[in-house]
C-alpha cells in the first residue's frame, strides 16, 4: 500500500491522475473496469465446508446411520431409499440456501448508499459501489465514509473511527501532510472506509476502494459469525431435550428388544426406526423458509430487517419510543407564519443569512428556510458557516456586510430569547407570541444576529450580550394521515407509544393529543423537568407518554429506563440518535436518515412511516405464531409415531410401520404441510393480544399438553387397529399398510389443528390458506402413488380391504380432531371470565 498520508497533495493528484474537480465520466468508467466495484468481499466458507454443511445436521447423521445399518443387515432396498431421501433433503437445503442468498442480496440493494461525487466538474449523486480511486467526494454530517480518502478541504470535521481503530471519541481531521511513520490512528489527514462523519463537512480524494481499503484488509481476514437468535436458542433447547430423551429411550428399547430374544440386527433396525420417527428432519428447512420469506414480506411493507433476531424482538415489543418528525409527520416543513418586534423587519433576509451557503441543503428546516427566502439575493460575503451546536441549540453563518461583520443565528426560541437582551415588555410580547404559535401545533425557531469585530472559531465564543433578537418563524409539518390509526392499533396490541421530541412543550402536547398518544397535559413532561437518573425516570414512565424538549443524552437515559421493564423499539435518524438505536432492543432507523443511523439500526424504515413499524410488529408476531404452529405440528406427530413404536414393543407386537414408511411420513407428508403452516395468515385478533413474555418458553404448558393429547390420539387407534389385524390372522404387511395409512391421515388432520392455537379447526377454515391446500393435495397424490401405484413394492404395501383402509383413516382423523378441539374448548371456557382483561383498549 502507498503511504497516502505522507504525500503532498499535488504529488497525490499526479500519482492518481486526478484534480480537485474530480474525474471525467469516461475515465471513471475505465478505472471501474480496472479496479472493480467498491465492495468488500468478506472471506466466506470454503467450498468443501458449504458442500458438507447439510450433512453436519444431527438429523441427517441419524439417517446416515440408519442407511448404514440397513446395508449391513442385507436390506439394500431400505438403505437405497434412505440414501435417496438424504439426497432429496440435501437438494432442498442447497436450493434454499441459494434462495436465501438471493433474497438477502435483494434486500441489501434496498439499502444502497449514495454519495456526492465530482464528475466532469459537477457534483452528482452516485451509488458508492461504483466509486474509484481518483474520485473527489463531498462528505457531510452523519455520512458513512465509502472509501479511504485524503482530505482536500474540511470545515470543523470530526470522524468516528471506533469501528476501525477502537478510538471511542471522535477524531478531529485536518488538511496536512503527515510523517510516513504515522500509525493508522494518527493519520489526521485521512478518512477511512466504514467510519462516520460526526460533525462538519469535507471534500476528499479517494485513494483506495473495496478490498484495498484499511477496513477491507481486516475484513478479508475474518469470517463474521452470526450469533443464534433467542428463538433459535429456544428451539435448540427443545431439540436438545428431545435428543437426550430419545437416547435414553433408545437404550431401554434396545435392551428390552434383546430380552425378548429379538435378533441384534433387527433390534438395531427397530431402534433406528424409532429414532428416525422421533427426529423432525424438516424443521431446519421450514424455519429457514419462514424466516427468509418473512424478511421479504417486511421489505415489501417498507421495513428492511437485518436478522431473524430482530423479527423475534419485534414480535415481543411492548413499547415504541418515537420521534415525531418524519415518522408521525411527513417531514415536509414550510414556513406558515412569522412575528418580529419590529413590524418593518423582513425576516426573509435574516432567514437567508442564517443558511450560509444554499448548496446541498439537506436538513428539513433549512430546506423550508431556503424556500421561504428564495427571492432574496445573498448579498454581502459569506465568511464562515457554523454547524448546529447541540449545547447552544443553534446554528448560523458569519457575513461581511457594508456596516461590518454580522453573525446570523437560528435556534430554539426559548434559548435565543434568554441570550438576547430584550426590554421586559418586548420579552413578554415575544413569550406570549411563542406560546400562541406552539399551542396551535406549529414548530417555531427564533432568529437573532450579532455585530462582531472578529471571526469567532465557533458559536460558543460569542458573548450572549451581543445578540439582537429578530423574531420567530413558525413551521407546519403535516401529520401523516395513517399515524393516528397506527398508534391506536399499537395500543390495541398492548404496546404503549412514547413520543420523544425536541419540540416545544405545547407543540408536543398538541401533536400527542391529536394522534391519541396522550389525553391531557399530565402525560407530558419537558426535558428541563426530567430527572437526571434512570431510577427516578422509571416511575414516571407509567404516567408520561410525551417527552418534550429532549436532548440526545436524555433520550438515551429514557431508553435505559424503559429497557428495565420493557422490550423497546426506538426510532432515530441522526448521529445523535446512534447510542439510543444501538441500545434499544430494536433500533429503527429512518430511510431518509444519516448513514450512521441506518447502520446502527436493526431495521430501516424505507418510507419513514410509523404505520410501517406497526406492520412490522404485526409481521413479527405472525412469524412467531407460525413457528409455534410448526413446532406443535412436528412434535405432536413425532410423538404419535414414537408412542406407536414403543407401544408395539411393550405389547409384544412387531413394527407397525417400517423405517422407510416413517421416513416417507417425516420427509414427504410433513414437508408438504409444515412449510405452508409456516406461511399461515395471522389470526384476526393477533394484534389485539398483549405481547408475549420474552423469557417465556416458545411452547407453553397449554401447547405441550395438546401435543401429548394429539400424540396419544394418533398412537392408540393405530396400535389397536394394528394389533387387531395381527391377532385376527392378517399378514404383517397387511396390518402395516393400514397402520401406515392411518398415521398419514392423522397427520393430514393435525395440520388443520395446528392452524390456530385457540380457534376451532372448522372455524379457521373461514380464513383460507391456499398454500396448505396445495401442500395437502401434493401429499395426498404422493400417498396414493405409494398405496396404489408403482412404489408399492418399495414400501412393502399390499392390497387391503377398502373398509379397513378408509375406516382406519377416518377413525384416526376424527380422534385427532376431537383431541385438539376438546382441549381448545376447555381452555376457552377456562379463559372466558378474563378474556376481556387481556385486551388493552385503544
Amino acid at each position: 500500500m502507498h503511504a497516502w498520508h505522507s504525500l503532498k497533495l499535488d504529488e497525490l493528484m499526479t500519482l492518481l491522475g486526478s484534480s480537485p474537480k474530480g474525474l471525467t465520466s469516461s475515465e471513471a468508467q475505465r478505472r471501474l473496469q480496472s479496479y472493480g466495484y467498491n465492495e468488500i468481499e468478506v472471506k466466506g466458507q470454503p467450498l468443501w465446508r458449504k458442500i458438507l454443511d447439510p450433512f453436519r445436521s444431527l438429523f441427517v447423521v441419524i439417517l446416515l446411520v440408519a442407511a448404514a445399518i440397513s446395508f449391513v443387515s442385507h436390506e439394500p432396498l431400505d438403505g437405497t431409499v434412505i440414501t435417496a431421501i438424504i439426497a432429496v433433503n440435501t437438494f432442498i437445503y442447497y436450493s434454499q440456501q441459494h434462495a436465501t442468498n438471493r433474497v438477502l442480496k435483494s434486500l441489501k440493494r434496498h439499502n444502497q448508499q449514495y454519495v456526492q461525487v465530482l464528475r466532469d466538474g459537477q457534483a452528482v449523486n452516485l451509488a458508492s459501489h461504483i466509486l474509484v480511486p481518483g474520485d473527489v467526494i463531498l462528505l457531510s454530517e452523519g455520512q458513512r465514509i465509502p472509501a479511504d480518502a485524503r482530505i482536500l478541504h474540511e470545515d470543523n470535521l470530526y470522524i468516528d473511527e471506533a469501528a476501525l481503530t477502537g478510538e471511542s471519541l471522535p477524531v478531529k481531521k485536518v488538511v496536512s501532510t503527515e510523517a510516513i511513520h504515522r500509525q493508522l490512528y494518527e493519520r489526521r489527514n485521512m478518512v477511512f472506509s466504514g467510519t462516520y462523519v460526526t460533525a462538519g463537512s469535507s471534500s476528499a480524494l479517494i485513494v483506495a476502494t473495496g478490498g484495498h481499503t484499511e477496513f477491507g484488509v481486516i475484513a478479508r481476514q475474518a469470517v463474521r459469525v452470526q450469533p443464534k437468535s433467542p428463538m433459535q436458542q429456544k428451539i435448540d433447547f427443545i431439540v436438545g431435550r428431545l435428543i437426550k430423551v430419545l437416547a435414553a429411550v433408545a437404550i431401554v428399547v434396545f435392551v428390552l428388544s434383546l430380552i425378548r430374544d429379538i435378533p441384534t440386527a433387527e433390534a438395531l433396525r427397530f431402534v433406528m426406526a424409532m429414532a428416525v420417527a422421533a427426529v423432525p428432519e424438516d424443521l431446519p428447512i421450514a424455519l429457514t423458509v419462514v424466516a427468509v420469506l418473512g424478511m421479504r414480506r417486511m421489505a415489501k411493507k417498507n421495513a428492511l430487517v437485518r436478522s431473524m433476531s430482530t423479527i423475534e424482538d419485534l414480535g415481543l415489543t411492548t413499547v415504541i419510543a418515537v420521534d415525531k418528525t418524519g415518522t408521525l409527520t411527513k417531514n415536509m416543513l414550510k414556513v406558515v407564519g412569522h412575528w418580529a418586534p419590529d413590524k418593518q423587519a423582513d425576516l426573509k433576509v435574516a432567514a437567508r443569512r442564517t443558511l450560509g451557503s444554499t448548496e446541498n441543503v439537506m436538513e428539513p428546516f433549512d430546506q423550508a428556510l431556503q424556500a421561504f427566502s428564495a427571492q432574496i439575493p445573498a448579498g454581502g460575503q459569506l465568511l464562515k458557516t457554523y454547524p448546529f451546536n447541540q449545547a447552544l441549540r443553534m446554528s448560523g453563518a458569519l457575513w461581511q456586510e457594508e456596516q461590518g461583520k454580522f453573525l446570523y443565528v437560528k435556534g430554539a426560541p426559548e434559548h435565543l430569547l434568554n441570550l438576547c437582551q430584550l426590554p421586559d415588555h418586548l420579552k413578554g410580547q415575544a413569550e406570549s407570541q411563542l406560546y400562541s404559535l406552539v399551542s396551535e401545533g406549529f414548530r417555531v425557531i427564533a432568529l437573532a444576529r450579532a455585530s462582531l469585530a472578529l471571526e469567532p472559531k465557533d458559536l460558543s465564543k460569542v458573548g450572549a450580550a451581543t445578540y439582537e433578537f429578530l423574531g420567530f418563524l413558525a413551521f407546519a409539518d403535516e401529520l401523516r394521515p395513517e399515524s393516528a390509526q397506527a398508534i391506536a392499533a399499537a395500543k390495541n396490541a398492548g404496546i404503549s407509544v412514547k413520543m420523544i421530541t425536541g419540540d416545544h412543550y405545547e407543540t408536543a402536547f398538541h401533536i400527542g393529543k391529536t394522534l391519541g398518544i396522550c389525553a391531557s397535559r399530565d402525560e407530558v413532561i419537558s426535558g428541563r423537568d426530567l430527572p437526571a437518573s434512570e431510577e427516578e425516570i422509571v416511575p414516571l414512565l407509567k404516567s408520561k407518554s410525551v417527552f418534550a424538549r429532549i436532548l440526545p443524552g436524555q433520550k438515551l437515559t429514557i431508553l435505559r429506563a424503559l429497557k428495565r421493564n420493557e422490550i423497546t423499539a426506538m426510532t432515530g435518524d441522526g448521529v445523535n440518535d446512534v447510542p439510543a438505536l444501538t441500545g434499544a432492543h430494536v433500533g429503527i432507523a429512518m430511510g431518509s436518515g444519516n448513514d450512521i443511523a441506518k447502520d446502527a439500526g436493526d431495521m430501516v424504515l424505507l418510507d419513514n412511516s410509523f404505520a410501517s413499524i406497526v406492520k412490522a410488529i404485526s409481521e413479527g408476531r405472525a412469524i412467531y405464531d407460525n413457528i409455534r404452529r410448526i413446532l406443535f405440528y412436528l412434535l405432536s406427530t413425532t410423538l404419535g409415531e414414537v408412542i406407536t413404536m414403543i407401544g408395539a414393543l411393550i405389547l409384544g407386537l412387531p413394527l407397525p410401520v417400517t423405517a422407510i414408511m416413517i421416513l416417507w411420513i417425516n420427509l414427504v407428508t410433513d414437508t408438504a404441510l409444515v412449510i405452508p403452516l409456516g406461511l399461515e395468515p395471522p389470526e384476526e385478533d393477533h394484534m389485539r393480544q398483549p405481547p408475549r413474555q420474552p423469557r417465556a418458553p416458545i411452547l407453553d404448558k397449554v401447547i405441550l399438553t395438546r401435543t401429548v393429547l394429539v400424540g396419544l390420539a394418533m398412537a392408540i387407534p393405530t396400535l389397536l387397529t394394528f394389533g387387531a389385524l395381527i391377532n385376527t390372522g392378517y399378514s404383517l404387511e397387511y396390518a402395516q399398510t393400514v397402520a401406515f395409512a392411518m398415521l398419514v391421515a392423522g397427520q393430514w388432520m393435525n395440520a388443520f389443528n395446528a392452524r390456530s392455537e385457540r380457534l376451532s379447526a372448522v372455524v379457521r377454515l373461514k380464513v383460507p390458506n391456499l398454500k396448505l391446500y396445495f401442500g395437502l393435495a401434493i401429499a395426498m397424490t404422493l400417498q396414493a402413488v405409494v398405496l396404489f401405484g408403482p412404489l408399492r413394492q418399495v414400501f412393502g404395501i399390499v392390497d387391503v380391504a377398502a373398509s379397513h383402509l378408509f375406516a382406519g383413516m377416518a377413525t384416526i382423523a376424527i380422534l385427532v380432531l376431537l383431541a385438539s378441539e376438546l382441549h381448545k374448548l376447555q381452555k376457552q371456557q377456562k379463559a372466558q371470565p378474563t378474556a376481556d382483561q387481556s385486551l388493552i383498549p385503544a
